[in-house]
């Protein structure tokens, strides 16, 4: 688990999908633009699929909902 994700206590270990929060840094859209980046390169390594993302609405960040099969149809 990378330090940008929060902790789950007591949270089932991911199967196919995987679900990242990636903390925006304050500072302009540079710097956001970054850590996203980071996080989309770290986990596109894996072959994993980006299926989703959505602002947290309590911060500055994002849910990354990565699709750990790797597999799309149609």
């Amino acid at each position: 688990m990378s330090e940008r994700e929060r902790e789950a206590h007591g949270a089932p270990e991911a199967e196919r999908y995987h679900a990242e929060y990636v903390p925006l840094p304050g500072g302009g859209e540079g710097a956001s633009l970054v850590a996203l980046q980071e996080a989309i390169n770290e986990n596109a390594r894996h072959s994993w699929k980006l299926i989703s993302v959505s602002h947290d609405p309590t911060s500055q960040g994002l849910f990354l909902i990565w699709d750990k099969s790797g597999f799309f149809s149609g």
